[in-house]
């Protein structure tokens, strides 16, 4: 099997079978480490822990309890909240889910308004999809894929048309 070298920020290398992805790099330091980390930056580039590494890379591991880490999670948890909010509300129409300093938030727009009552329901709803624990994960696809995906969504179609084709 073919290996690569990665080196980590302390200055160690290590060598690790061409294929690899972040996850398991951390699990072969340690299953704690794995349990810790919230995502990896690739030559300097934020990537999730199924991200697969084909050459040579320097590699940092982002711990959940990082600015970084916290990024992460913020921006899982935006997406738990639109899931919770098409699953609770009719003719919702999603917009994005951006992290902000101190959390996040998702544009909607809604054919009735959220009332303050309403939020414990959405939470609830969100600890349900949390419980599910569905596989989370990135996927890159075409323009027309996307305009497929998100035909019901027109705010996020208009994010789509903003996009160039390919990958």
């Amino acid at each position: 099997m073919e290996k690569i070298q990665i080196r980590f920020p302390d200055g160690r290398e290590g060598s690790y079978p061409r294929g690899i992805s972040l996850e398991e790099v951390a699990q072969s330091i340690s299953p704690h480490l794995r349990k810790n980390a919230a995502a990896g930056i690739v030559n300097e580039k934020l990537a999730d822990l199924k991200s697969i590494l084909q050459e040579d890379a320097s590699l940092e591991l982002v711990m959940l309890k990082s600015k970084e880490g916290a990024e992460v999670i913020r921006q899982t948890a935006a997406q738990v909240l639109a899931q919770s909010i098409k699953r609770l509300f009719n003719g919702v129409n999603l917009g994005t889910g951006p992290v902000i300093e101190n959390g996040f938030y998702y544009d909607a727009e809604l054919a009735e308004t959220i009332s303050v009552q309403d939020l414990a329901k959405i939470e609830k709803e969100m600890k349900k999809i949390i419980n599910e624990n569905f596989q989370i994960e990135r996927e890159e696809v075409s323009r027309k894929d996307a305009e497929r995906m998100f035909k019901e969504d027109a705010l996020k179609l208009e994010q789509v048309s903003g996009f160039s084709e390919g990958k």
